[in-house]
């Protein structure tokens, strides 16, 4: 009887473990998916439905010190969006770490655009977008965008490689 419970106490234990890692391997697999439609969005209309519009922050590169709320949100990817054209982003990293209540995708971004004057530009972001599930759905929370500041400087380096 002893062998019977233990069996069955072990066969449970790795149902449970092996769910667990399902669930959170799924977690990835979609935080993963939803990152590659915000770095080939091209409109605010375009990722605001990734974001959770009734909590969220972004802090840009640039001022203010931080975006809240869905209005301000939308308000600055649409000036962003409005200032470069032919945009195009790849990520040269991407890592993601989530569970199936709450998820991190921490990565490097390489752009390329043109201005409105027709001026060709390029940076080098580093990006962290923090998830967690509205609805069953993952729906960003958090974003934190930025570039290192060259200390000597004080101006961003925009193109730093690794």
């Amino acid at each position: 009887m002893k062998k019977v419970v233990f069996t069955l106490s072990a066969i449970s234990a790795a149902i449970l473990v092996w769910s667990f890692a399902n669930a959170a391997g799924d977690s990835k697999a979609e935080i993963t998916a939803i990152e590659h439609k915000i770095i080939a969005a091209t409109s605010a209309d375009e990722l605001m439905p990734l974001y959770d519009e009734k909590e969220v922050v972004l802090y840009d590169y640039i001022a203010p010190l931080q975006y809240t709320g869905a209005t301000a949100v939308r308000a600055n990817f649409d000036k962003a969006f409005s200032n470069a054209k032919n945009l195009k982003g790849k990520f040269l990293e991407l890592k993601v770490v989530a569970d199936e209540k709450m998820g991190v995708a921490h990565s490097l971004q390489h752009f390329t655009w043109t201005d409105k004057d027709g001026k060709p530009g390029e940076g080098t972001f580093r990006v962290t977008d923090c998830f967690h599930k509205v609805n069953g759905q993952w729906k960003v929370f958090h974003t934190h965008i930025s570039f290192p500041i060259d200390p000597a400087t004080g101006k961003a380096e925009m193109n730093l490689k690794k």
